[in-house]
């Protein structure tokens, strides 16, 4: 025992007699309104959608770097001494270049300042792992993962919609069977005619038979 806490004798108790920390203890966790709370203000507190690129503003902003390459070059070979004729064919060979390249969607900017041309890349970026991951960017709404309601319904709605292709599979199986044993017993039918058939015809083979041992029983007599 120290300061009043523990035992007055370790006899028969199992222990040393020390106060000891109980090992088996567990903290308490967050309790359950708490996060409740946390998830109200996330549901209300939903991440606003990326505002899209325009796309007249990107094209604009590579043609002003167009223009922009075209003047560092004719500044360039005129500081070498360059003819002035010699220049602006130069000039005009890789503005061609260019235009060529931006026409047919090859042409990057080398350096990303504009807004417009960071959200277009992070868009492509964004579809790469949504086709990656199977999203549809048309169904995902942002948010949706902290509502549980919603979450609930689809999950729900998902299941009817199983329950619903499992009853289709089973009338479809249904039918199946019944067309087979429907297929079946005509088969059955059929076989059962062709036995009747062909036993009428031995009967028939038979008695004409008998018809003919007859005849020539009676024409021995009359001899």
């Amino acid at each position: 025992m120290y300061n009043n806490i523990g035992l007055m004798t370790p006899r028969g108790s199992g222990t040393s007699g020390y106060v000891q920390k109980n090992l088996a203890h567990i903290k308490p966790t967050r309790k359950q309104d708490e996060f409740l709370k946390e998830i109200k203000a996330m549901k209300e507190n939903v991440i606003q959608a990326r505002k899209k690129a325009n796309p007249e503003i990107i094209l604009h902003e590579m043609k002003r770097d167009i223009e922009l390459k075209k003047i560092t070059l004719q500044e360039e070979l005129e500081a070498r001494g360059m003819a002035e004729e010699e220049i602006q064919q130069r000039v005009q060979r890789l503005e061609e270049k260019l235009k060529d390249m931006l026409n047919k969607g090859e042409y990057q900017l080398d350096h990303v300042a504009d807004t417009h041309t960071k959200t277009q890349r992070k868009e492509e970026q964004e579809k790469k792992i949504g086709d990656a991951f199977g999203i549809d960017k048309e169904q995902f709404k942002p948010g949706t993962a902290f509502d549980f309601d919603a979450e609930e319904k689809s999950r729900l709605e998902k299941k009817v919609e199983r329950e619903m292709r499992k009853a289709e599979r089973l009338i479809q199986l249904k039918e199946q069977k019944k067309a087979e044993k429907k297929r079946l017993k005509e088969l059955a039918q059929q076989q059962q005619q062709i036995k009747v058939a062909q036993e009428a015809d031995v009967k028939k083979e038979e008695s004409r038979s008998r018809s003919r041992r007859k005849e020539k029983k009676s024409k021995k007599h009359k001899k």
